[in-house]
This record gives C-alpha cells, sequence and structure tokens, in this order.
C-alpha cells in the first residue's frame, strides 16, 4: 500500500523547489484512511526515534500525523504541497495547538523560516515522488539537529512497478542497496534499513501488477483488518529478506 497520493495534479520534482508538473494523482488518500493498523505499525516502528520536535514532509491529509501527533510530541511541523490536501490537513490539525500545517514543499519551509533544527524528520511513501531524491535527503539531513533522525518509509522491489505506480507519481521502487547508498551519500549513518510486509509483496504483483487495478477502501480495509496484524506481529521477530516496502531509520551526525 502507498499513501502519498492526491487529488490534483502535482508531482514533487526535486529537493523542493516548488516547481510543480502533471502527474501527481489523488487516487489512494481515501482509501488508506482505512489502513489504521498498517499506519500504526510505521509510526511504532519509527516511535524511539521521534524526539519530540518533529517535521513531516508530505503529509497529506494528515493519515501519520494524527498517529505521530499521539506519541505526545512537543511539536509537529505537517509539510504539505497540495493546496487541497493542505486545506484537509490543516483542519484535522486544528485541534492539536502543537500542530502547524505548512503548505510548500521541504525547502519552502526552510526559505520561510518556518522550521529550525529538528529531533526527526518523518517521510512516509514520499521519496519515490521525488526526482532528486538524493538532494532531497540532503535538504532533510540539513533540518535535523546533530543526532537527530531521518524516518523513512518508502515503496521496494522495481519488479512490482506498475502502471499503478505510474498514475500515483512514483519514479522509482528502490532496492534495499539503492536506498542505502542515497541514505549514505546525504551524510548520514543509517540505524535500521529493511524490507516490511511481506504479503504486501504478493498482494501488490497480484492486484496491481497482474490484475492491473487500483486501491479501494473495501480492499484495502480488508487487507488491514485481516492481514497486518498477522504480519506485524511476525514482522516483529522476523525480518523478511524481501517486501513490499523499506523501512529506514538514520541519524545525522
Amino acid at each position: 500500500m502507498t499513501s502519498r497520493t492526491t487529488a490534483s495534479t502535482h508531482t514533487i520534482t526535486g529537493t523542493g523547489s516548488g516547481h510543480d508538473e502533471p502527474g501527481y494523482f489523488g487516487l489512494d488518500l481515501e482509501a488508506m484512511s482505512e489502513a489504521d493498523r498498517y499506519s500504526r505499525e510505521i509510526v511504532r516502528g519509527f516511535s524511539p526515534y521521534l524526539g519530540q520536535r518533529v517535521a513531516e514532509v508530505g503529509a497529506g491529509i494528515g493519515n501519520i500525523s494524527v498517529l505521530l501527533l499521539e506519541r505526545g510530541l512537543t511539536s509537529l511541523l505537517a509539510i504539505e504541497p497540495d493546496h487541497h490536501m493542505h486545506e484537509k490537513l490543516a483542519e484535522r490539525l486544528k485541534p492539536n495547538a502543537n500542530a502547524v500545517a505548512c503548505r510548500g514543499l521541504l525547502a519552502t519551509a526552510v526559505e520561510r523560516g518556518r522550521i529550525g533544527e529538528m529531533d526527526s524528520v518523518v517521510s512516509v511513501n514520499v521519496l519515490e515522488h521525488v526526482k532528486d531524491d538524493a538532494g532531497e535527503l540532503a535538504l532533510m539531513r540539513s533540518v535535523l539537529r546533530p543526532g537527530g533522525h531521518l524516518c523513512l518509509w518508502v515503496p521496494a522491489v522495481p519488479a512490482l512497478y506498475s502502471r499503478f505506480d505510474a498514475m500515483l507519481g512514483h519514479h522509482r521502487r528502490y532496492r534495499k542497496s539503492e536506498l542505502a547508498t542515497r541514505i549514505r551519500g546525504a551524510g548520514f549513518e543509517i540505524v535500521r534499513l529493511g524490507y516490511r510486509d511481506l504479503a504486501g509483496l504478493f498482494a501488490w504483483f497480484l492486484c496491481c501488477r497482474v490484475l492491473g487495478r487500483t486501491l479501494t477502501r473495501r480492499n484495502v480495509g480488508l487487507y488491514d483488518r485481516l492481514v497486518v496484524p498477522v504480519t506485524s506481529a511476525v514482522g516483529r521477530w522476523v525480518r523478511p529478506p524481501l517486501g513490499k516496502n523499506l523501512f529506514a531509520v538514520a541519524r545525522r551526525p
């Protein structure tokens, strides 16, 4: 599953220059709102590394943001470039005095002085949308305090790349070695890196590669209720050799 899409025609095209181009389509965010267990498992893995001051890059409509806030953060800066999603994000975060929804790219927040030294940067299903992913990782590093952490979740296994990936605006799916090279190249030390969601690999291949289907509330909800609890429990003890996604935590020295 992937959660980083929007109903308008924006795509993230570099290190946050602010220039958008068609191709960033809203096809699955509403469906992913049914994936509460799946999202909670992602945030659970990030939790030991979050600290108190967190920037979420590509917050969408806040599916991950609200779960981050449950961790008792001092402040959350939720950054989202798309106008329509930013409106929904801002409305969703309004009850939280310690959360701010910032419209724009990460570079926009930096240029406007909206972001200082953060304890962590969280990015869930965003980096695959960025053409210059190496540059974006370097920018993420620049806003972290020394010892701060990057918490990253991206789609994996290039062989799974489908027409649906293209529709979502994905430039790539990552190999583990490729992601490690990108992260280290941006000046991080890798703390954790591994595949996640082995069952999802087969589900994505069947649904998106073989059958050519997209995500719906129904199939996401079924997967979240029936499969995620099992894969999450197993994944806490066994690290799969392959999976639909890659989970990474990296430290700024």
